[in-house]
């Protein structure tokens, strides 16, 4: 095996790339940690996400294997060999400085079974974490088994011996998914753990028994979770789920009686079902800080386009079809954006019979939904849609495919998603079969087709960017190819927002691969691809990519073997396992807003972006939204229509991205709504107050 990995070689700096996007801009540090990993393809280290707190410092959140090491050094989160070495994919989260120095890092580490990171967040120098745990419950492992929880070693023998009905997680055995709070120094202020019931009732005896599961059943990156300005936490999770929708799945926080919640889902499934298999579909919860339940509510409400003769009786929704989430992202007024895919089952089942009658409708709600138009868009049928802080549909959108002949295939990944001013920005991948008639689009009548003349089998990234406030399309991109041997860019992972720059991390390449920054003006126009590593190996993929307004830019890959980056930067990363490297781009100019069209100055190119902004809807009720480009407004003013200043309605210095205005306490009428900059100009629109 080790005849295949990559060794680094000093031939390869011929093929590093300098970035073009600015001389001043340079790669300062990057660094890896390692563990073992489990069966073939199943790599375990890896970073799930990354931010930045207020003084620049980074955090990361991923998973490891066992004997992990950081750079050449072993992680000794604990003096037993027993629970550092075990193998088992487990969680880390460190703290780095930005000299790339690690700080602290805690660890959630299990000797029976996998601990799975699903989300972290900083803000208000708080860091937002959660994850799946399992402690073991078979009895002759009692004596062996333990768990590793943040700073606390937790043994099955010590847990044994607490009466059960005062059992509590993390001291208590079953499976869960934990919330944690922590300060800045890695210190937990608050954790909640909830563990749900399976809706399925049988008996086991005379004694009726339901499985237990992590609220989040899945594994990581498939669960949603973030944390809004009050301390409320959603959690938007895949789930399947059996038995009949009279029974209920019952969530209980931190084993408390309080707080025990019976749910009731829809969709009716015996054991005697075809193939006895589940439902599958997601739900959207929100919890207040101190765990209560708010809501709940499923994904898809129902379905219509699934052959009538394969639905069950008494379905309000049909099990054929499966949830695939990559990422969540949220403005300033917590709406969430969510971007996935829908997957079919296959197109027959065995006994004979089409399976799907196309269009296939998934239905959010009563309103919305995602349409499936044929065998192409069964397999991967890609959404986003904008939830508000209700848990209610504001709008969805969608990448349609269509194929006519089955043999053919189109495909298209969409990855995390980010949101600035007033458009939502999601990056990707697709592909396609050359001189096919297969295509890929954006809108529903088939314009803004992106496939046949610009896919050429190979995938490609892209980005596609909507209307924040109303979800409509408004353009894509492709990072270009330039050379035959770029044919393949392959998708890339979140993208970063700053000063008026787009900018994500993608792998481009057949033969000899490159990673590089990819850059577009938030207005759409591509600015460059400046490769920064080249590498041959087997595997190597991106992760978030996050900057700060100071122009530092964390890049994260996933790689098994060494890498080198510009300016004599080097990982000499394990050839036998994954490697989850951390590396940090700065670049001064990052911190400045980009002005795409040189013929222009900055103030020009300000005067333009302005004569854009919009007040919608208009007229309007109660509430607008300011719509375009917001970079740097220090206040929002009402006026009457002399000019005499009713009220402020917001005092953001510094913002960017502008939250509702509520004009419902003023009475019906014509008003001004005047938005002033920092650079010392204002913008006046005319706003009806119906």
């Amino acid at each position: 095996m080790k005849n295949r990995l990559p060794l680094f070689v000093a031939a390869l700096a011929t093929l590093f790339i300098t970035l073009a996007a600015s001389a001043q801009g340079e790669w300062k540090w990057a660094h890896y940690w390692t563990g073992g990993d489990g069966s073939y393809g199943d790599y375990y280290n890896k970073i799930i996400n990354t931010a930045f707190d207020d003084e620049g410092n980074i955090y990361v959140y991923g998973t490891m294997g066992g004997s992990p090491k950081y750079d050449e050094n072993t992680l000794q989160f604990t003096t037993s060999a027993q629970v550092l070495n075990s193998n088992k994919k487990s969680i880390l989260l460190a703290k780095f400085d930005t000299l790339g120095n690690m700080l602290w890092y805690k660890v959630v580490k299990n000797s029976g079974s996998y601990c799975t990171p699903l989300w972290m967040e900083v803000r208000n120098n708080r860091v937002f974490i959660s994850g799946n745990v399992e402690m073991e419950y078979v009895d002759y492992n009692w004596g062996n088994v333990w768990l590793y929880y943040l700073d606390t070693l937790i043994r099955g023998a010590q847990v044994h011996a607490i009466p059960v009905e005062n059992r509590r997680p993390p001291y208590q055995t079953g499976r869960w998914t934990f919330f944690a709070i922590l300060d800045t120094d890695g210190d937990v202020s608050d954790q909640h753990f909830i563990e749900a019931y399976s809706r399925e009732r049988y008996l086991q005896g005379n004694e009726e028994v339901r499985v237990v599961s992590p609220l989040c059943q899945s594994g990581e990156e498939t669960n949603l979770v973030h944390w809004d300005s009050n301390g409320n936490y959603y959690v938007y999770s895949p789930i399947q789920y059996s038995g009949v929708e009279t029974d209920s799945l019952t969530i209980i926080v931190d084993g408390d009686s309080n707080k025990i919640y019976n749910l009731f889902l829809p969709g009716n499934v015996s054991p005697n079902s075809y193939n006895n298999a589940c439902i599958n579909n997601a739900i959207l919860y929100k919890f207040s800080p101190s765990g209560d339940l708010i809501f709940h509510k499923p994904l898809v409400d129902h379905t219509d386009g699934i052959a009538s003769s394969y639905q069950f009786t008494g379905d309000s929704i049909n099990r054929y079809f499966y949830c695939r989430y990559s990422g969540l992202s949220f403005d300033e007024e917590d709406n969430m954006y969510i971007t996935g895919r829908m997957e079919l089952a296959e197109n027959t089942v065995s006994g004979g019979g089409l399976l799907h009658q196309y269009p296939v409708h998934y239905w959010w709600d009563s309103i919305h939904h995602l349409t499936a138009n044929d065998i192409s868009s069964a397999y991967a049928c890609n959404f986003i849609v904008k939830y508000n802080t209700d848990g209610d549909v504001v709008w969805s959108n969608q990448v349609y495919t269509r194929v006519q002949n089955p043999e053919n295939f189109v495909t298209v990944g969409f990855n995390r998603s980010q949101v600035n001013s007033n458009a939502v920005y999601v990056c990707g991948e697709a592909k396609n079969t050359p001189n096919t008639d297969s295509n890929i689009y954006f809108e529903q009548d088939e314009e803004n087709t992106i496939g046949r003349s610009s896919i050429e089998q190979e995938r490609r990234a892209f980005y596609a960017m909507f209307d924040k406030t109303t979800g409509t399309y408004i353009k894509n991109d492709f990072i270009p190819n330039e050379t035959e041997s770029s044919l393949a860019n392959a998708g890339s992972a979140s993208p970063a927002i700053v000063n008026n720059q787009l900018v994500m991390l993608a792998t481009t390449g057949k033969t000899s691969k490159q990673i590089g920054l990819a850059r577009w003006c938030i207005d759409g126009s591509f600015i460059d691809f400046a490769p920064a590593v080249s590498y041959p190996v087997s595997y190597c993929g991106t992760g978030p990519t996050i900057i700060n307004n100071s122009g530092n830019v964390v890049c994260t890959i996933q790689m098994i073997g060494d890498m080198a980056f510009t300016n004599n930067v080097v990982v000499n990363g394990s050839p036998a396992t994954s490697n989850a490297v951390l590396a940090l781009y700065s670049n001064p100019e990052f911190a400045q807003p980009f002005v795409p069209d040189d013929s222009v100055g900055i103030d020009e190119y300000y005067q333009n972006r302005e004569r854009e902004i919009y007040l919608y809807p208009n007229p309007t009720d109660g509430h607008t939204t300011v719509c375009g480009y917001m970079y740097g407004y220090r206040s929002i003013e009402l006026l009457d229509l002399q000019g005499r200043k009713l009220a402020t309605l917001l005092d953001s210095p510094h913002g960017t991205d502008v939250p509702e205005i509520d004009l419902s306490p003023y009475p019906s009428g014509t008003y001004l709504v005047k938005i002033n900059f920092e650079r010392g100009v204002s913008v006046v629109r005319k706003i009806v107050r119906s």
